[in-house]
């Protein structure tokens, strides 16, 4: 009796697979091409109030010693100048490193309009749980250290600014 409800459960199951369609062909060798037009869109406006995305924005905030003539150069000392200051003032939670824990952080803050840190947020990975309150008041510590910006602008107004970067804490030299 099982091999019989077996074999005709399979039979519906293969049946349903191979139902066709009355839809007729399409045929697409003979077809035109379609063809997408972008579309621009021009933002005169926007809400002064918005924290924009730092990939984002017409002029990036900047280190008060980072004063270069392009964007291009001016991000670039941006992310040398931040990797200085994590460096420099990064503590290795003592805890952490007799056991031999590794983390990475995730800090996620904003630029206000007058250059300095806001809305501080961090994620951690660490290779142990019970050390992520550790690494997260060192991040915060580190980042909270950092020196007052010269703001960003989008169409010519200063503008509040959110970035992201991630705090390597590793026992090797990578």
């Amino acid at each position: 009796m099982k091999s019989v409800f077996t074999f005709f459960a399979l039979l519906l199951v293969l049946n349903s697979f191979s139902q066709t369609t009355n839809e007729p062909a399409i045929d697409r060798h003979n077809s035109e091409p379609v063809v997408v037009q972008p579309t621009v869109v021009e933002v005169s406006d926007f809400d002064e109030d918005l924290i924009l995305p730092y990939a984002f924005i017409d002029k990036t905030p900047s280190f008060v010693n980072c004063k270069y003539t392009t964007e291009t150069e001016n991000k670039a000392c941006f992310h040398e100048k931040l990797q200085e200051h994590i460096k420099k003032h990064l503590k290795y939670p003592k805890a952490a490193k007799q056991n031999k824990v590794e983390a990475k952080a995730i800090v996620q803050f904003e630029i206000s309009k007058e250059g300095n840190i806001t809305n501080l947020k961090t994620k951690i990975k660490a290779t142990n749980q019970d050390f992520y309150t550790l690494f997260e008041e060192e991040a915060i510590r580190i980042i909270s250290k950092l020196p007052k910006f010269i703001p960003g602008e989008q169409k010519g107004k200063i503008v509040a600014v959110r970035y992201a970067s991630i705090i390597t804490f590793s026992l090797t030299d990578k």
